[in-house]
């Protein structure tokens, strides 16, 4: 297990909750344009206000960061922020390096309280013995004023779609198909001045030196997002929104089940630095 793949995945859980929104798009889609800048901007505000009402969503999103190697890092599950932030997902174990610590190729991934827990068979000898969870604060990787970011208070798996009130340049491209619902598809920018303590976060895996986030944001027809594409800088996220309000309690795992991990990733982190 390198730190560079423990950063990858603990950005693919946590871009989507602090992150701000965008993603380049294939210049051959035709776009319209805007009939006005305001109405479309407020068209966003508004689909992002109501999915921040739902308390939970269950997406599907993978990041592309320099630590991947040009790999999309798949992250499938559940988001809760209604009492604090929180996701129960499952992520792919050869992406993680962690193939010989589980027997069926799937890790599940549980993110409570800005700790990140990744579920292991229990071994029965060896420094993890009889442990079920790894253990990694997220300021290992994303330092701490991109930890900071990440636990601010408005932050959730739709908070990227807020700083779109900032956008500037916006388009309507068109209506597509989006898991089956048919959606409308939008276009904006978003300067790096305007992103806060994200833009921090952004930095610490790969986005320092953009300076503008772009963003393609998909609204269905009851005003709620089905996608969201980012792209800041070298760091790509895509995030399908599959349901929203399907809350459920995700806890923090027994401290008798888990083995922290933390201060070895942050000297894996800075060997590589």
């Amino acid at each position: 297990m390198k730190a560079g793949t423990v950063t990858a995945s603990i950005a693919a859980a946590v871009m989507v909750t602090a992150g701000p929104g965008g993603c380049t798009a294939d210049a051959s889609v035709g776009q319209k344009a805007a009939d006005s800048a305001e109405t479309l901007v407020a068209t966003l505000t508004q689909a992002s206000d109501e999915a921040a009402k739902a308390g939970s969503a269950e997406v599907e999103l993978s990041v592309t960061m320099p630590d991947t190697g040009g790999k999309p890092v798949q992250v499938n599950g559940t988001y809760s922020w209604g009492d604090g932030l929180a996701m129960e997902a499952e992520m792919p174990a050869e992406d993680l390096r962690m193939e010989d610590l589980v027997a069926d190729g799937t890790i599940t991934y549980r993110l409570v309280q800005g700790v990140c827990y990744y579920g292991i068979d229990p071994a029965p000898s060896g420094p993890f013995a009889g442990r079920t969870r790894l253990k990694v604060e997220a300021s290992a990787v994303l330092g701490e004023q991109g930890a900071a970011g990440m636990n601010a208070g408005d932050n959730d798996p739709t908070a990227g779609l807020k700083s779109l009130k900032w956008a500037g340049n916006v388009t309507e491209v068109g209506r597509e198909d989006v898991n089956g619902k048919s959606s409308v598809h939008y276009r904006a920018t978003v300067p790096a001045d305007k992103l806060g303590g994200t833009k921090a976060m952004f930095g610490a895996v790969g986005g320092s030196g953009a300076t503008e986030l772009v963003s393609d944001l998909w609204v269905d027809d009851k005003g709620m997002p089905s996608r969201l594409n980012q792209t800041f800088g070298t760091v790509t996220v895509d995030i399908d929104f599959l349901s929203f309000g399907v809350a459920e309690d995700i806890a923090i795992p027994p401290a008798a089940d888990t083995a922290d991990i933390t201060e070895a990733v942050k000297e894996g982190r800075s060997a590589q630095d």
